[in-house]
């Protein structure tokens, strides 16, 4: 299994990994291969899940040039690529053809500038040929699937929606004390929760409009919580100064995968205001959902059909402060609503998005190959 970072690195591409590689191991020995990015990484031991992290030659981001890499994957009977991985998906459409080759496609890459301007020729060079390459391809929406992922990589015929899912460890339950009282929370305040790396990579979150929306509200009974950490922490913190919202806004820094759950439970309402494509499903809202909380998300291409307007949260424009902190302010105006929002959003997780769920149609991919 091929996935460009791996926990404990924040981010939905390594945690869908991790869920993957682990659903696999009752019926398949799995190696997960991933960069060892800088000295003194480790990663989360999974039983059953050998982790191979070879130091990158070249390293730019969240992409790598990993030495020997056909070599050592030649050994494999198949390779599962979690796409993007620049500096390797570039790589295996020329894989043997004795290996079986699948492909997750997780988001559409997008940037500026240079950077913008070598995805798209990366894109452009191996799309189509890693699609002809491989034996079946997923990816979780069918709205993404249409919208997005077929006029880029065509094979039609290849495709298999497999919604990503979300463990049992996320649930309804009672807000820890010791997080109430850490983040000095009021009884009867309204919690909005944020959960996203705060680097470069994960631009396309959106914090900065989620800002601008909590500076525009005109309730004064809510507290923003943001989880995560990364290089860009301070230059957030710096805005929240700038914009007074100092007491308002409150940066958990980053949180272990294995402590999530309690931060999730601390929230009355969840947040993703992403802006682009680069967001195709939002595993953190779905991370909410499976707690109950109702999300305001943006109205994005995969994004729209996990969160089904009026049903289970509400849709917005994607860089529309505007629109988002009349969204936010409804909700925090009305109990009740969260309230029903969130027993369906819980409804919808438990039929649709539970790892017990998600891993048949996985492996019954697997048996068939």
């Amino acid at each position: 299994m091929l996935t460009c970072v791996y926990p404990p690195y924040g981010g939905g591409i390594g945690e869908v990994a991790r869920q993957y590689a682990s659903l696999l191991t009752p019926e398949h020995q799995v190696t997960v291969i991933t960069p060892h990015y800088y000295p003194g990484m480790t990663f989360v031991n999974t039983p059953g899940i050998s982790v191979n992290s070879p130091r990158p030659f070249l390293a730019w981001g969240n992409g790598a040039w990993l030495l020997n890499l056909k070599h050592h994957l030649k050994k494999f009977e198949a390779v599962h690529l979690h796409y993007p991985f620049f500096g390797v998906h570039e790589r295996l459409h020329s894989l043997p053809k004795s290996i079986k080759f699948i492909l997750t496609y997780h988001m559409l890459p997008q940037a500026t500038g240079v950077r913008g301007a070598l995805m798209k020729f990366s894109r452009q060079y191996s799309n189509k040929r890693l699609a002809k390459r491989a034996q079946v391809m997923t990816v979780a929406t069918q709205d993404y699937l249409d919208t997005v992922v077929l006029p880029e990589m065509g094979e039609a015929d290849k495709w298999q929606v497999v919604p990503f899912g979300v463990d049992d460890r996320f649930g309804p339950g009672e807000p820890s004390e010791k997080l109430t009282r850490q983040f000095n929370i009021r009884f009867g305040e309204t919690v909005i929760l944020f959960v996203g790396t705060l680097d470069q990579a994960h631009y396309f979150k959106g914090l900065p409009i989620l800002l601008e929306a909590v500076s525009k509200l005109k309730s004064q009974n809510w507290k923003l919580i943001v989880v995560g950490g990364g290089g860009l922490r301070h230059h957030y913190e710096q805005q929240v100064r700038s914009m007074k919202l100092g007491k308002k806004v409150v940066f958990a820094g980053y949180v272990p995968v294995g402590e999530l759950p309690e931060y999730y439970l601390l929230a009355n309402l969840f947040v993703l205001p992403s802006i682009n494509e680069a967001e195709a499903f939002g595993l953190v809202a779905l991370e909410a959902m499976a707690t109950g909380i109702p999300v305001v998300a943006s109205r994005l291409p995969g994004v729209r059909e996990l969160v089904q307007h009026s049903e289970t949260g509400l849709l917005v424009s994607p860089s529309d402060s505007l629109a988002l902190a009349a969204a936010l302010e409804s909700l925090i105006l009305s109990p009740s609503e969260r309230q029903r929002l969130g027993f369906n959003s819980l409804k919808r997780v438990e039929a649709n998005y539970r790892w017990s769920v998600v891993g048949r149609k996985l492996l019954d991919i697997y048996r068939a190959l």
